[in-house]
Order: structure tokens, then sequence, then C-alpha cells
């Protein structure tokens, strides 16, 4: 047995509901992005500078 109606939020969850996807699509993005800036800097190596760089 399914359920086939559409749940509809009320005013006050509405406002909740957005802040909550806004930031889930914050987080998504960030990690995203943080990903993607991996790949490109394990494919350069591991040097002096890049340690230093990223300890300053």
């Amino acid at each position: 047995m399914s359920i086939r109606e559409r749940l509809y939020p009320r005013e006050q969850e509405l406002s909740v509901l957005l802040r909550h996807c806004s930031d889930a699509r914050y987080v998504w993005n960030l990690a995203l992005e943080q990903r993607n800036s991996w790949r490109r800097e394990r494919s350069r190596g591991i040097t002096y500078n890049t340690q230093g760089h990223e300890l300053a």
C-alpha cells in the first residue's frame, strides 16, 4: 500500500523548509568545491612550498 497524497507545508513550516533547503544546497556546493579542488591539487604532487602554503 502506498501513499499517493502530496503533502503541502503550512505557513509556519514553509519558512523552515526553505531555510533547510538553502542550507543543504550551500553544504552540497561547498563539498563539491572542496572535492574538485582536492582532485586538482592531488595531481600536482607534494612539495615543500605546497606544504608550507597549507600550514599558513
